[in-house]
């Protein structure tokens, strides 16, 4: 590519778009830069041009992805104007309609998580510090205070409500073969579990509404 050459912002998101899938396919060790190319339809200098390394693009998409998610999080979370159970509503909503964008996420993260979670830490941007104080959970604390249960750390509410959202969709092909579904019927599943899941969290936290 010659210099001076303006990048396209279109072929910019649509080779974000092909690594983000082949990241997710093959993990950041299994994936290659002419794997992406390809599944974006461009040849592999043009890439390159756009962006130097595998490296540089794994960051900026999974920056954008979930970086964006553990903004969202945490606004929820410590958000004054909204009640515990509009947060409990909100944060189910938020990680369903992620996971079914993109089916294969949860099992990706697991497998670079494994690998090295300081440089998974580091790449997505996660602060260096405890989630504790990231988030206050306040509210949580009130509520479990007022229905006796205050001697429990609210961070098990949050991995559970997390739990239980991510686990079908990391099981999914088991869960498929086992029930004889189709994306259909899954997706049907998963908008049940959309409903239930925050009854099940509000039922723990003896929230009656």
């Amino acid at each position: 590519m010659e210099k001076g050459v303006n990048k396209d912002a279109s072929t910019e998101e649509k080779i974000k778009a092909a690594a983000f899938k082949i990241f997710q396919q093959k993990g950041f060790a299994g994936s290659r830069t002419r794997d992406i190319a390809e599944e974006a339809g461009i040849n592999l200098a043009l890439l390159n041009y756009y962006y130097r390394s595998k490296e540089k693009l794994f960051k900026i998409v999974i920056e954008e992805s979930l970086g964006q998610l553990f903004i969202q999080l945490q606004r929820l979370i410590n958000e004054e104007s909204t009640s515990l159970s509009e947060k409990i509503d909100k944060i189910t909503g938020l990680y369903i309609d992620l996971l079914k964008k993109n089916p294969n996420l949860p099992l990706f993260i697991l497998g670079e998580i494994q690998s090295d979670p300081e440089k998974f830490k580091k790449q997505v941007g996660i602060p260096d510090i405890s989630i504790q104080e990231i988030v206050t959970i306040r509210q949580a604390k009130e509520q479990m205070k007022i229905t006796g249960i205050e001697n429990i750390d609210p961070f098990h509410i949050i991995i559970n409500l997390i739990s239980m959202t991510i686990f079908p969709f990391a099981a999914r092909p088991m869960i498929k073969i086992l029930t004889k579904w189709d994306d259909n019927g899954f997706d049907q599943f998963i908008e049940e579990r959309r409903q239930l899941i925050p009854v099940w969290i509000k039922s723990m936290l003896k929230i009656e509404k």
